[in-house]
């Protein structure tokens, strides 16, 4: 019997890590467990066949870095079109580097020269595409909270879409959505370099809000948590102004001694 019941607590707690697991890979990555962590400094090569690093590849900028494969029929072509389309808009204060990098053991230098070649930046020189082993892939996914599994049904691998922010070899910002605002990106290329950017929190995770931040459209609007910061000021407004009236009602009770002449 005992052996029995160890059997099946070892089968119900296996289930329970396996529903787990898999909930927590559908969702994005948690970013404050990855801030700061550093960089894989892996070893790549380009689409244009250099054998370089990841530190070459930023050369001691800031650096974007992106996580694709070329067969994918679903986000990884609009995303880096957003990012692309995105970075027009941004100011560059000073250059940064952008990696995108294959995740899929099948594609080569020649499909990410494609890649490029498609995004329209094969000869910007700030955006680098190429290859890596799988397990260099893999240290450097897990270090941004990337994750990609095969799904041998469609043929595809399911994946976030998520472009990572870095400055000096380590994870400054994270970047989870379908596509990226151009407010969004100027966040964090100007967090990436350095600068003191202000965070709101996203929508559904704080209760308490002074202001909204939405990721979609980059905008900032004021939430009901402003309206609490008023409370003390309108408290103190009204309380002087009742000190004030019944000051005025209060008669003096006693007189000045008239002088005699």
């Amino acid at each position: 019997m005992r052996t029995l019941a160890r059997l099946i607590g070892a089968l119900a707690l296996l289930v329970c890590t396996s529903v787990a697991y898999a909930a927590d890979r559908t969702l994005p990555p948690d970013e404050d467990r990855f801030l700061n962590v550093p960089l894989p400094n892996i070893p790549l090569t380009t689409a244009a066949g250099e054998r370089t690093d990841v530190a070459g590849v930023s050369g001691g900028h800031p650096l974007l870095l992106a996580l694709v494969f070329t067969r994918c029929a679903g986000v990884c072509s609009p995303f880096l079109f957003s990012w692309r389309a995105a970075d027009r808009w941004v100011p560059q204060r000073e250059p940064v580097a952008r990696l995108v990098l294959s995740f899929d053991p099948r594609d080569t230098t020649d499909d990410m020269a494609e890649f490029a070649r498609h995004l329209g930046v094969s000869h910007d020189r700030s955006w680098t595409f190429g290859v890596a082993a799988p397990d260099d892939v893999r240290r450097l996914a897990d270090a941004v909270g990337f994750w990609y599994d095969w799904d041998p049904s469609r043929q595809q691998f399911d994946h976030p879409a998520m472009l990572a922010a870095a400055r000096h070899g380590r994870v400054i910002r994270l970047f989870v959505g379908t596509a990226i605002p151009s407010a969004r990106l100027d966040e964090l290329t100007r967090e990436a370099a350095g600068e003191f950017v202000a965070s709101y929190p996203l929508p559904g995770r704080s209760t308490f809000r002074c202001v909204q931040y939405d990721p979609r459209t980059g905008r900032v609007s004021l939430d009901w948590g402003s309206a609490l910061l008023l409370v003390p000021v309108v408290a103190i407004v009204l309380t002087t102004g009742v000190m004030f009236r019944r000051a005025r009602r209060v008669r003096p009770f006693y007189r000045l001694p008239s002088s005699s002449s």
